[in-house]
């Protein structure tokens, strides 16, 4: 119970500061982010990305899929199948497909849903309010990703993009917590954990 307070506190935290950020400096830091992203190898040679689309305080990844949509990759995203609280991986061909869903989350139109198997993406890019250094993070509570995280393979790249400030050296951890591969920030990229076999 008392690491479930302290995540509510850090996810309250972390929701006040990314309100208040500038948005030149969202803009800016987003920017760098993607370009450190990008020249990542083991996101450059991913062909199957999932991508979250990011709404309200989070970060504008629209463009970021629009590129590799244009470059090739094979993308999809997340369409929350609120019922049975998890997350349905959805191959998107164009930002047009979605639409306002749950939570006001972008989702693909139900007439665009193309379900895939968690188990074959090459590379994750989560969504997260906080993150540590080493590799975990706290989400918005809800658990969907947990359980994605879940049915993903073990040769999966996780990747996570973040301001600075959303950092800490420690998080609190529960045991169904997984940790990511990678966090991208504006000044740095975080090696949280190594890189399953096969890539560099």
């Amino acid at each position: 119970m008392e690491s479930g307070r302290q995540k509510e506190a850090i996810r309250q935290e972390m929701k006040r500061r990314l309100a208040a950020l500038p948005p030149a400096e969202k803009s800016l830091g987003t920017r760098l982010m993607e370009r450190r992203l990008e020249g990542l190898a083991c996101y450059f040679y991913a062909r199957r990305v999932m991508c979250y689309v990011g709404v309200k305080f989070e970060i504008d990844t629209s463009p970021l899929i629009a590129r590799a949509l244009a470059a090739g990759k094979e993308i999809s995203v997340p369409y929350c199948l609120v019922a049975e609280r998890r997350l349905l991986v959805s191959a998107l061909y164009d930002l047009g497909e979605l639409e306002r869903g749950y939570f006001g989350l972008l989702e693909p139109r139900p007439e665009s849903l193309r379900p895939f198997g968690p188990a074959l993406l090459d590379v994750i890019i989560l969504p997260g309010l906080a993150f540590d250094l080493n590799g975990y993070r706290v989400g918005q509570g809800g658990g969907y990703y947990d359980r994605l995280l879940a049915e993903v393979g073990p040769c999966t790249v996780l990747l996570a993009l973040a301001f600075d400030f959303q950092v800490y050296d420690q998080l609190p951890v529960e045991s169904h917590d997984r940790p990511i591969h990678r966090i991208i920030t504006p000044s740095r990229t975080i090696n949280c954990r190594p890189l399953p076999p096969g890539w560099i």
